[in-house]
């Protein structure tokens, strides 16, 4: 088990589901975070991110992390961004963070650190930096649309369609 903080680099992993942008809203209540869901290139090193605390789940065959990082502290004073770079360690700024999508390679660092509350003890983790190596561009359309039903110069009332 983990006794001391310490950062953790994940490589090559399949980046998901990215909000690296602005900071998700939490449905649950709580403080928005940016987060990222990674997919682990192996069973091997998804095991050794667990041995080492990291929460792995193993979903659909494959096995996955989901990372967040608090936008504010206890305090509430606001938390530094998730350092997002690409291959030459260039920062990615904000247009170029809602490009990430799903399927997109990558580098993460975690940091990891044990704690104990109120009689429980565990391991926290909050994501601190995130390395596009091979970007699938999230372009945000589908390219399904719905056509055009009826005559829109007919005079139906809407409402009786129900």
């Amino acid at each position: 088990m983990l006794t001391q903080p310490k950062n953790l680099l994940l490589t090559n992993v399949e980046l998901n589901w990215a909000r690296l942008d602005t900071p998700a809203q939490n449905p649950f209540g709580g403080e928005p975070s940016w987060e990222v869901q990674v997919v682990f290139p192996t069973k091997e090193a998804a095991a050794a991110a667990k041995a080492d605390g990291l929460n792995v789940k193993e979903k659909d065959g494959q096995f996955v992390a989901s990372l967040r990082r608090k936008s504010v502290t206890k305090d509430g004073t606001p938390m530094e961004p998730v350092r997002v770079v690409d291959v030459a360690k260039a920062p990615i700024e904000s247009e170029g963070r809602r490009k990430i999508g799903n399927g997109s390679k990558g580098n993460v660092i975690v940091w990891l650190a044990p704690y104990e509350y109120a009689g429980r003890k565990g391991i926290t983790s909050s994501l601190t930096a995130v390395q596009v190596t091979d970007l699938v561009e999230y372009s945000g359309s589908t390219g399904v649309d719905f056509d055009i039903v009826g005559d829109s110069s007919d005079d139906t009332d809407s409402a009786d369609l129900f």
